[in-house]
């Protein structure tokens, strides 16, 4: 069903392209090495993320490290996880039958709705169980039917992260990352960021997201990466509290019992306040930063960027920071009505906060996926080396460069549960990136969902916190 793909690298980097060399200022390279194992704990995986010295110089011989690699987290998980083990046996492939290159297209994929295909009440946690490869942390509940938060909470305490996100229709994905699985995910982020963005440990930041300190929602979560590339006492949160899946259920309304129904209704009541204090404090940081001239880095779902600019507008205020960046992510989900074209929304940043286009980036990243995909400054998804892309069609047949289908990927850097993933996104991927020259694909600048699928990801759970009304949702269709 799938194919390793083997990109051709770019040609030679033109003069005056700015690459970054990991081996250079010692604040860049510890902020990377607390997150490498040893290297006589190293497995295939571990070789294949760690060797390369940059993600997008070397593409090619990054890719040498991937079939090793995929290999070995198959086995893994072959032997490891319950549910996969028995996709493979349905589909009749086995360890042994991976033994070249071309043998990866026989990798059985999961639909990205496997993770949200759990029992309610008791059989959640059994569920966890079966979908995680290896052996799960084995917390004490104070009840035999624990909820999701309690469940969340006491295997954070063990050092496995049950991360949640959801669609509009209100139904949690749950996908569980231990330390390593995690810190693979911190590292790959962090490469992307530190190669594609004019990155600075001294840089400002604003996170227009809760606190990731205090959640386990994916999309915080992963804008919370700043913490280990920025001082974390110059980054600044816009929203100063901890969102559990209670706290969303009961902001779609979707609550349990009397004492839910009434804190709901408080919520309902007290939310657009929030909203609108964090609006304004985050337009005050943004005036303070610009008298003192120092540089910021934006970022957070486009949905909630686009209010703080349309309160500037509506209020004849601008900033002008021109060495300052943007980094959108989540796109723009249950605030659809609201989406602005790239290219529009662009010009809208420019022109109230005085950021220039290229300087403006976009993630494409799934809860499901230990990579993201981040745009350059020609606002191209750059795809790292560490995971294989797949554009499929009905049949999900594989597809060529420059053509559009449903986007699938191999993914083996979680330990925790099988990265071998066929979403619902409708993407077009390109061998190369006709802006800079960076080498390897690139996902190009416009990604949507296939027609049947639930508007999903982070950014919808986002673009709920601050409603007053639950609204009605489709059901999400399993594959």
């Amino acid at each position: 069903m799938a194919v390793l793909i083997s990109f051709k690298p770019n040609s030679k980097a033109e003069s005056g392209v700015k690459m970054i060399d990991v081996s250079g200022p010692r604040d860049l390279t510890e902020c990377l090495h607390k997150f490498i194992p040893p290297t006589n704990q190293w497995t295939p995986v571990d070789t294949a993320l760690h060797t390369p010295k940059t993600f997008f110089q070397d593409y090619k011989k990054a890719q040498d490290y991937m079939f090793p690699a995929l290999r070995h987290t198959f086995t893994h998980h072959y032997k490891n996880n319950f549910l996969y083990h028995r996709v493979c046996e349905v589909n009749g492939v086995t360890p042994e039958a991976i033994a070249s290159k071309k043998d990866v297209q026989k990798i059985p994929l999961l639909p990205d709705a496997f993770f949200k295909d759990y029992p309610d009440g008791k059989g959640f946690l059994n569920w966890l169980k079966t979908i995680f490869s290896g052996s799960l942390p084995k917390p004490i509940f104070k009840t035999d039917n624990p909820s999701h938060d309690e469940i969340i909470e006491e295997f954070n305490k063990k050092g496995t992260s049950i991360m949640f996100t959801s669609g509009t229709s209100g139904r949690f994905s749950f996908i569980p990352r231990d330390t390593r699985s995690w810190n693979r995910v911190k590292y790959s982020a962090m490469k992307s960021v530190i190669e594609l963005m004019d990155y600075n440990p001294t840089d400002q930041v604003i996170l227009l997201i809760p606190d990731p300190r205090q959640t386990n929602l994916t999309i915080a979560s992963l804008f919370g990466i700043a913490y280990d590339l920025y001082n974390p006492s110059n980054i600044h949160v816009a929203l100063d509290m901890k969102i559990t899946t209670q706290f969303l259920r009961m902001q779609r309304d979707e609550t349990i019992g009397i004492s839910e129904k009434l804190k709901a209704k408080a919520l309902s009541t007290i939310s657009p306040l929030v909203q609108r204090n964090s609006d304004i404090k985050i337009i005050h940081l943004l005036e303070q930063i610009e008298k003192t001239g120092k540089r910021v880095n934006l970022a957070g779902p486009p949905f909630w960027l686009d209010r703080i600019l349309e309160r500037m507008k509506k209020e004849g205020k601008s900033v002008h920071l021109p060495e300052s960046q943007i980094l959108t992510g989540g796109g723009w989900k249950a605030e659809e009505n609201k989406r602005l074209p790239e290219d529009s929304f662009r010009e809208k940043i420019t022109e109230l906060l005085g950021i220039p286009q290229e300087r403006y980036h976009d993630v494409y990243a799934m809860s499901e996926c230990s990579s993201v995909f981040l745009s350059c400054e020609g606002h191209y998804k750059h795809i790292p080396p560490v995971v294989v892309p797949l554009v499929l069609d009905e049949d999900l047949n594989q597809l060529d460069f420059e053509q559009v289908g449903r986007f699938a990927f191999l993914d083996p850097l979680p330990d925790s549960y099988p990265g071998f993933i066929i979403t619902g996104d409708r993407v077009k991927i390109l061998e190369r990136c006709p802006k800079c020259q960076r080498e390897g694909p690139v996902l190009d600048v416009e990604v949507t969902r296939m027609p049947g699928f639930e508007g999903r990801g982070c950014a919808a759970v986002m673009a709920e916190l601050m409603k007053q009304d639950g609204e009605e949702h489709a059901t999400f269709p399993i594959g």
